[in-house]
């Protein structure tokens, strides 16, 4: 029995487990400090620790966040009760502070100036005032609120070149001392233009002039889509549809006059390379300058397409 007793104390003592035997945890100490200062979160066990602990515990997140600025208070039941719940409790034993104050560094940005800041950065890439019209302008739409932000910050637009009239979304990089992100804000920039609209009805192929139009400022952020602005000439232009007076005029109203009318006689050249051949031909289709119409050659009677070059003139390349 003393032999047999002897050799179980040595095993034991050699630290030689049996089959079944439960690992033996090893303690270890867990000293809060009164005050921790942390960035925006997460706080994990290490930030409120004095001292060093296990590896495994360490990284163990406590809260997830905090916005710059606040502060809140953690005492040794809610941290032992996260430790439980990670099962990470065994061995533990707690000391040092009874309540662990949590001091999130940085400032919150009121969104009011976050806002203004964003504003005044679009301000270069506005569209330039059109002669005589009102000052282009934007309005910007922030929602996101006051802006936490760790020492140091600024915003950039994600965006070069000239904003557009009317809403779209621009994207603003934010960095400060720590970290960075990207924000999305609606713009919605106002650009004032002279549209045209007619002051007596046409019918469909009527010419346009001067005399049809008035010309009126319009902001293109209102629904001004397809509008005829700039002022211009209307020589050679007609309408491509019935308009009632007052109508605004949009670009889909207005086509090319014809210069030749189907059925009207025409010249065709033909051209191969460097040889020219102009013959007689008939036009089977109205064409404007520039449009490929139907021609009869009255030489050949073929029917080919031919493109309008201008009054009673067709060519072919072949």
């Amino acid at each position: 029995m003393k032999i047999a007793l002897t050799t179980i104390l040595v095993l034991a003592a050699a630290g030689l487990a049996k089959p079944g035997d439960a690992a033996v945890p090893t303690p270890w100490r867990l000293t809060l400090a009164d005050t921790v200062e942390v960035a925006a979160g997460p706080v994990t066990i290490a930030d409120v620790a004095t001292g060093a602990v296990p590896a495994a515990a360490a990284d163990l997140t406590l809260v997830a966040a905090g916005k710059p600025g606040t502060s809140l208070e953690l005492d040794r039941r809610t941290i032992l009760r996260q430790l439980v719940s990670a099962r990470m409790a065994a061995g533990v034993r707690l000391g040092g502070a009874d309540r662990v104050t949590v001091i999130f560094r940085g400032r919150l940005v009121p969104g009011d100036q976050v806002r203004r800041l964003m504003t005044e950065a679009l301000q270069t890439m506005l569209p330039a005032a059109e002669p005589g019209a009102p000052d282009t302008w934007l309005e910007l739409e922030y929602q996101g609120g006051d802006l936490g932000c760790d020492g140091a910050w600024d915003l950039t637009p994600q965006f070069s070149g000239v904003l557009r009239p009317g809403r779209q979304t621009v994207r603003f990089r934010i960095t400060d001392a720590v970290r960075e992100w990207s924000v999305p804000v609606q713009v919605v920039v106002h650009h004032y233009a002279e549209a045209a609209r007619l002051v007596r009805g046409r019918n469909r192929g009527d010419t346009v002039s001067d005399r049809d139009i008035v010309w009126e400022w319009i902001d293109l952020a209102d629904g001004a889509k397809g509008r005829v602005t700039g002022r211009r000439s209307f020589a050679g232009l007609e309408v491509a549809r019935t308009l009632t007076a007052d109508a605004p005029l949009l670009e889909q109203d207005l086509r090319e006059a014809p210069v030749v009318l189907a059925g009207d006689p025409v010249e065709l050249k033909l051209a191969r390379g460097g040889v020219i051949v102009t013959v007689r031909g008939h036009a089977r289709r109205d064409g404007a300058r520039g449009q490929t119409i139907p021609v009869r050659n009255d030489l050949t009677g073929r029917l080919i397409n031919a493109r309008v070059a201008g009054p009673g003139l067709v060519e072919w390349r072949y």
